[in-house]
């Protein structure tokens, strides 16, 4: 099984809102701007209009960059 599962657009954003910084979390000129937990400036570029899913690999690479670990983000999912 793999480690994250692809995420609708709308999960993503749930996603997005719940591990980073309440408030810091910002929509811009298709890319998604905020402050990790730890108060560190992350941005998530998306292509415009063909993004309905995002794949495993970048829900991944996103959990990594916010310090999310697999179990936690099982947790959050369920």
């Amino acid at each position: 099984m793999k480690k994250f599962p692809e995420l609708h657009r709308h999960e993503f954003e749930q996603f997005l809102e719940k591990f980073s910084l309440t408030g810091s979390l910002k929509f811009s000129n298709n890319k998604w701007i905020g402050l990790t937990r730890d108060g560190k400036p992350f941005t998530v570029q998306v292509k415009h209009g063909s993004t309905r899913k995002y794949l495993s690999r970048l829900v991944g690479a996103v959990a990594k960059d916010l310090s999310v670990s697999p179990e936690e983000f099982e947790k959050w999912y369920k």
